[in-house]
């Protein structure tokens, strides 16, 4: 890999001392619009619409949910002023009073049983319904209080209630959802100002917000796929904030005194999805390992992103590893002839052909990565064709359920529960997931209903040293999440990916 290692060195200082400009004067200048550079565009200004990150830190800014992940990624209060558990079945949520949606509406309890009907209804199709689909009835006591019930006991409803972005009843039910996606209106910090699909969307401070007012009244988030376009856009001032600062960048950034890098161990596990729904020799546990075997992951880790990742080999060992389980994800030996033995004993000895999905621009380099993994697939006989696809068009295909054979995702979610990696992505019928395993079934639900923490730990645990055998996937690594920072901004990192425009400050 060291000459691996040697071109990507030297191809990324090529583009970083040909895209340089000096910003002395940009940073010296008054900033009036904080503008933040995601790779990717949101999918959807809708939040119901959509599970992706990049969509989901545009939303967090303009919804608010019932409760939120703090800094310290402790679950606090948002529109939920308090809650308690009255029984193992049955959650109660004060709300907070005097709260008003960017139209001037009263935020209110029907809001919330609206906005948790609508996601759980079938005829949405909404992606997020197995965050949230142990809840069996909503109840509203008063207009300031509600009650959820669920079909069994459900340790992880507080977490999951992070995910849960409210929207206004009577505006969404009078507009529709197509109206509604173009003009939404949420009672966040920031209100939705011009935009242009699949450049920027202009956020500005929601003069009516219930919290405090924020130091960043205006703000930019624009989509820049290009990583090399993205550092270029940040050293002239043009954007203050870039989201997944490749590694080649970040000594050169650490050295600008205009510039500055915050990081933060990801709470994201990348893997590429080996799919048994479907007919082919993925649908063999032989195979699947066998993959594994034959792709030097820490190689990958090295030579691509020169050191900033870690290995992952189960579902959630990483997150586990981060609320501070003593728990140690198994992995799989880079071991091409293995692979090779397996691929016989599976009936493959010349092996096969297979396509893979990929984003572009969407992970750190997420292409760069999918085309060393056919590269090395191709060794021990295995010709993977890599389809490179733009985020939108993407996340429509993993959302449902049209992949090709083997795909690229990455996964978190600011819920920091390790449910929340299981059931979405290996879940029965849930709308990402594309590995059906009954065993793996089982030791979800058990999971999800067992109140003991201790117990859901061990639980955890035995999940994935199962999944790291059946091999539901091509096992990758747990990120560490990069971004590179105009030092006319105060930001920090945090480990659930989230930018909260209200935690930006300007010196």
């Amino acid at each position: 890999m060291k000459r691996q290692i040697s071109t990507y060195k030297a191809l990324s200082v090529c583009i970083f001392l040909s895209t340089a400009i000096s910003i002395s004067a940009a940073t010296a200048a008054q900033i009036d619009r904080v503008v933040v550079a995601q790779g990717v565009y949101p999918v959807s200004f809708d939040p119901h619409r959509t599970t992706d990150i990049p969509s989901r830190v545009v939303h967090a800014n303009m919804y608010d949910s019932l409760l939120v992940r703090d800094k310290k990624l402790q679950i606090a209060p948002s529109l939920a002023e308090s809650y308690e558990r009255i029984d193992d079945t049955t959650w109660e949520f004060k709300l907070r009073k005097n709260v008003v949606f960017h139209n001037g509406e009263a935020f209110n309890a029907q809001d919330v049983k609206f906005s948790i009907e609508r996601i759980l209804d079938p005829n949405e199709k909404s992606p997020q319904r197995g965050w949230i689909n142990t809840v069996s009835e909503i109840q509203i006591v008063d207009d300031h209080t509600v009650r959820l019930t669920t079909k069994q006991a459900d340790p992880v409803l507080p977490a999951r209630l992070t995910l849960i972005f409210m929207v206004p009843d009577q505006y969404v039910s009078e507009v529709g959802n197509e109206k509604f996606a173009n003009s939404p209106v949420g009672t966040g910090p920031y209100k939705i100002g011009k935009w242009t699909r699949g450049d920027f969307v202009d956020l500005d401070a929601n003069p009516s917000y219930w919290g405090d007012t924020p130091s960043v009244q205006a703000a930019r988030f624009r989509a820049i796929v290009d990583n090399a376009s993205r550092v270029s856009a940040l050293r002239a001032g043009d954007i203050h904030l870039m989201t997944n600062l490749q590694p080649d960048y970040l000594e050169q950034i650490k050295a600008s005194k205009d510039l500055a890098v915050s990081t933060a161990p990801s709470s994201r596990v990348l893997f590429i999805g080996l799919v048994n729904t479907k007919e082919g020799p993925l649908q063999d546990e032989r195979v699947r390992q066998a993959i594994n075997h034959a792709v030097d992951v820490q190689g990958i880790i090295d030579g691509v992103l020169l050191g900033y990742g870690h290995r992952a080999g189960s579902v959630n060992g990483h997150l586990l590893a981060l609320l501070g389980v003593d728990y140690q994800s198994p992995l799989y030996e880079y071991d091409p002839e293995k692979a090779k033995k397996l691929l016989a004993e599976a009936g493959y000895p010349n092996g096969f052909e297979v396509n893979l999905d990929s984003p572009s621009g969407r992970y750190p380099m997420d292409k760069d990565i999918s085309q060393v993994v056919a590269a090395q697939l191709g060794q021990v006989g295995i010709k993977v064709n890599v389809k490179i696809h733009e985020w939108g068009s993407y996340a429509q295909k993993f959302n449902t359920h049209n992949v090709e054979p083997m795909y690229m995702l990455g996964w978190s979610l600011p819920s920091l529960d390790p449910d929340h990696w299981a059931t979405p992505l290996l879940g029965p019928d849930e709308p990402v997931s594309n590995f059906k395993s009954q065993n793996i079934y089982a030791l979800i639900d058990e999971a999800r209903k067992t109140m003991d923490p201790e117990r859901r730990m061990a639980i955890y645990k035995d999940m994935n040293d199962l999944v790291h055998k059946e091999a539901p996937w091509l096992f990758l690594m747990q990120f560490e999440d990069i971004y590179g920072l105009n030092k006319g901004i105060s930001w920090t990192a945090r480990s659930d990916e989230a930018i909260n425009l209200t935690e930006i400050t300007i010196p």
